[in-house]
């Protein structure tokens, strides 16, 4: 039913009681937050308070479970690594040039290392060298002579029996050595001319054939009127007759002649190698 009509100038009587046909709600209890920390669970009461009569006694929720936003806890700040002390400016430029120093000593030492290898060392031995050549040229004396005080360059004079040769002899810095033609190098040394035969005979110049040059049985006579120049025939058939000439630090330089028909010595001979 709807209610009876009310003047709207009159407001209705606020009640002044309880009816006495309804009945009170019961009391609610509200939690209120406090300073302490919250917990997961729910809290008693603190110590001290007395529950009303009649009302159940106030239990703490904690806002977790009310729908509260938590506070936001700050992380305690780890604790900072020590930090070395600053060096002083002093110290500082002192160990910059200390080191500076060493560099250089480092740098001086390498130097002074690779300068004595390359220019003082000795690399080789008068003795070891003229050893080492004779037994690969197979000459019957050889000596040399040095022509840088570290021993890298030589000047080498090779005597076979008539022939004769001069060298020049790179040694590097490990002591390995090798040769080649110095013409003119050995002239007027007399270290080196000591070595020279004093008279080239016609034997001398017949071993050199055969050892130098392979001619079998070569018989060598000295052509007329000629100083250094001999003729030599071989035994073998159809050996040639050839002009060959010998000079201190030359090396044997032949040719093919007829000369050998003009010597009395090897007329014999070229008739019976023809």
């Amino acid at each position: 039913m709807n209610p009876p009509f009310r003047n709207p100038n009159e407001a209705p009587e606020a009640p002044r009681g309880p009816l006495p046909s309804q009945e009170q709600p019961p009391p609610t209890v509200v939690a209120v937050e406090d300073q302490t920390p919250p917990t997961d669970g729910p809290e008693d009461a603190q110590p001290g308070e007395q529950a009303a009569p009649g009302r159940p006694a106030p239990v703490q929720v904690p806002y977790a479970k009310t729908g509260m936003d938590p506070d936001v806890v700050a992380v305690p700040p780890a604790s900072p690594t020590p930090r070395r002390p600053a060096r002083s400016p002093f110290w500082a430029a002192v160990w910059s040039h200390v080191w500076l120093v060493i560099i250089v000593l480092v740098l001086a030492g390498v130097a002074g290392t690779a300068y004595w290898g390359l220019r003082v060392h000795q690399r080789i031995s008068e003795a070891t060298l003229e050893r080492d050549v004779s037994g690969r040229e197979h000459a019957a004396a050889v000596r040399c002579v040095e022509q840088q005080s570290n021993g890298s360059v030589w000047a080498c004079g090779l005597v076979y029996q008539a022939s004769s040769v001069c060298l020049i002899a790179n040694v590097n810095a490990v002591g390995d050595w090798k040769t080649k033609d110095g013409p003119g190098l050995c002239d007027d040394r007399p270290e080196l001319t000591a070595i020279l035969p004093a008279r080239v005979t016609a034997a001398a110049v017949s071993a050199d054939m055969s050892s130098q040059l392979g001619m079998t049985g070569a018989r060598c006579a000295k052509v007329p009127e000629h100083k250094v120049r001999w003729a030599c025939v071989g035994t073998s058939a159809g050996g040639g007759c050839l002009l060959v000439r010998i000079a201190p630090w030359t090396s044997l330089a032949t040719e093919q002649s007829t000369v050998c028909d003009h010597v009395p010595a090897l007329r014999k001979q070229r008739g019976k190698s023809s």
